[in-house]
């Protein structure tokens, strides 16, 4: 079983043997409290052999996506992801997961409330469909007295916070509305700052009521204000669904497809975190991570980069620029792009892309026939195997297209002496 978005998977080993001689280690039912002593052991970087580092938990809160996540000041190193955590009891507190860079002692680990959610799964394929959400986008915290009195809370109220966007593909469409106040989940009175109680004194993110339960088979009771009336809906949860998709295998693919030596890609996180260095990348991070996903099949396609050839002259330092439209319309995603380069029978292929900053867009002519001929001796001087590839029905692997595109129209006839000419370029050696 695999769950990227929780960062957890189920290997299994085939060979009996490999268990002989080991014993197991025991989950523990709680989570351990601050100031706890923990111990990491795993096999990371700087040897060969098991290593051990101790340390205390030293915050426990939620990571981007809600889920609740324990903080520890014990070292963890390349190598110990995956490996346990045990607290003083000798228990499995949680399973080493990542380091920040550039802070001292800073590391995560994943608690055992979150492994076991992910555990139920793992006798069901395909049951663990991501990390639930209620499908809103980031609330805004009350804090205001003026605000309050303008949204018609209570005086003797002193919680809620009002929800800014309602994802137009997830869950709560129709059921959630901008503006509402969400007042409580499930019982639980939300703080004025987004907060939950967790025990004691601590309190946690509201979004933790939300990601502890299952997406696809739970359902949240989610108590409102709106327009000063107090409204209760029953929300099944989903996870949420972005228009830059973020982990390869769960929702991105190494999708391309290369028309005349322009290399076109959709926007996805793992293709921003290969051109990192790259400031035209960064800039579509800035302006388009964390939208949500608008439309079945969307994608924002990318002219990552131009193979250069005699028939894309003019064009060879255009990179990472957002496609606008294709010979006059607008692109949904690469398959799509794709599709329609295969069946345009017109002489000429324009693309049009939307310069940084809005900075009006960029217009790309092609030669039909051109990129028709060099195709075949562009992919063979890159070593790729194929034009494009794309998933048409938008799941599964990426592939060629199943579509063949219609042979080439031939260029206007010229005269005889204008023919001799061409002749004779196109048979002089290449670089003469």
């Amino acid at each position: 079983s695999l769950g990227l978005p929780c960062d957890l998977a189920v290997l299994e080993v085939t060979d009996p043997r490999f268990w002989q001689g080991k014993e197991s280690l025991e989950l523990s039912s709680t989570l351990p409290r601050l100031d706890d002593n923990v111990t990491c052991i795993g096999f990371p970087m700087g040897g060969d052999n098991i290593c051990v580092t101790r340390g205390v938990v030293s915050r426990i809160d939620v990571n981007m996506d809600g889920l609740l996540r324990i903080q520890i000041d014990a070292a963890i190193n390349p190598g110990n992801s995956g490996g346990p955590v045990l607290g003083a009891h000798g228990l499995v507190v949680g399973v080493a997961a990542s380091h920040l860079k550039n802070a001292s002692n800073i590391g995560y680990i994943i608690p055992t409330v979150v492994l076991e959610q992910f555990l139920a799964c793992a006798d069901r394929p395909g049951s663990y469909l991501g990390v639930a959400s209620l499908g809103i986008g980031r609330v805004q915290t009350l804090e205001s007295p003026a605000l309050r009195k303008g949204l018609q809370l209570q005086e003797d109220f002193i919680g809620g916070v009002r929800i800014t966007t309602v994802w137009p593909l997830g869950p709560a469409v129709g059921l959630l509305h901008t503006g509402d106040v969400i007042l409580s989940i499930s019982g639980v009175e939300i703080g004025q700052d987004g907060t939950v109680p967790l025990r004691d004194n601590e309190r946690i993110h509201f979004l933790h009521l939300v990601t502890r339960q299952l997406a696809g088979s739970d359902v949240v009771s989610v108590r409102l204000l709106r327009a000063g009336a107090e409204v209760e809906a029953q929300v099944a949860l989903r996870p949420d669904r972005w228009l830059v998709p973020c982990i390869d295998g769960y929702d991105a693919a190494p999708e391309y497809a290369i028309v005349g030596g322009l290399v076109f890609v959709p926007l996805s996180r793992p293709w921003v975190d290969l051109k990192a260095n790259d400031k035209k990348t960064w800039s579509l991070r800035m302006s388009y991570f964390g939208e949500a996903l608008s439309e079945e099949g969307r994608q924002l396609v990318i002219l990552s980069k131009v193979l250069a050839h005699p028939c894309n002259v003019g064009y060879h330092t255009l990179s990472s620029v957002v496609l606008a439209s294709f010979n006059s319309a607008p692109v949904r995603n690469v398959a799509e792009l794709a599709m329609a380069v295969a069946r345009c029978t017109s002489e000429m292929l324009v693309f049009e892309f939307l310069r940084p900053g809005g900075d009006g867009k960029e217009l790309v002519m092609l030669s039909r026939q051109e990129c028709h001929q060099a195709e075949a001796e562009i992919l063979a001087q890159h070593l790729i195997a194929a034009p494009c590839m794309v998933r048409e029905d938008g799941v599964g692997d990426p592939r060629p297209l199943s579509e063949q595109p219609p042979p080439a129209a031939p260029l206007p006839a010229a005269s005889a002496s204008d023919d001799a000419g061409e002749a004779a370029t196109n048979d002089a050696p290449v670089g003469m």
